[in-house]
C-alpha cells in the first residue's frame, strides 16, 4: 500500500507509533503542509490549541519528548472509520522528566487527504495533563482559578 492509498486508520496508527519511536521529523512527515493538530482543551492553559504545519509539529514533538522522554501511545481502538476519516481512542503512558507519571486516555478524529494527515483533533482529560506537565501540578491550576475571582 503506497502513501497515497493508506487509509486514515493506518495513518493514525503509524503516526501515533512514530511519536514513541523518538524522531519528531518522521512524526511531522505524516502531515500535509497545511495539516494541523487541534487540541482544544489545552488552550485554557495558555497553550496553542492548533499546531499548523510539519515544522511546528516537529518542534512540538521535540518539546514533548524532552518533557516526557519515554512517551508512548498504545491500545489504539478504532471506533469509526472511512478511507479518509477515523475516530479512535488510545492511551498514553510516560514518566515525565520531572519524575511524575503520566497516563491519559485520548479521543481523537483524524482526517487525511492524498496519504497525509490534514487534521488531527485530540481530546484529553485535563486533570492528569496538569498533574504531570505543570511544575506545581494541580496547585498551579487551583491557584490560577483562585486569582481570577
Amino acid at each position: 500500500m503506497t502513501d497515497q492509498t493508506k487509509s486514515a486508520a493506518t495513518l493514525l496508527t503509524e503516526y501515533l507509533s512514530s511519536i514513541g519511536a523518538g524522531d519528531p521529523r518522521v512524526t511531522a512527515s505524516y502531515f500535509a503542509q497545511d495539516g494541523f493538530i487541534d487540541a482544544p482543551y489545552v488552550e485554557v492553559f495558555g497553550m496553542p490549541a492548533r499546531i499548523v504545519g510539519p515544522a511546528a509539529i516537529e518542534a512540538t514533538m521535540t518539546n514533548l519528548l524532552k518533557t516526557a522522554p519515554n512517551f508512548r501511545l498504545k491500545n489504539i481502538r478504532v471506533i469509526l472509520e472511512s478511507p479518509t476519516t477515523v475516530v479512535a481512542e488510545y492511551e498514553s503512558e510516560a514518566v515525565m522528566a520531572n519524575g511524575r507519571p503520566y497516563q491519559q486516555l485520548y479521543f481523537a478524529q483524524l482526517t487525511s487527504q492524498d496519504g497525509k494527515i490534514v487534521h488531527h483533533r485530540e481530546f484529553l482529560n485535563t486533570i492528569p495533563f496538569v498533574q504531570a506537565f505543570f511544575p506545581g501540578g494541580l496547585r498551579d491550576l487551583i491557584q490560577d482559578a483562585g486569582s481570577s475571582s
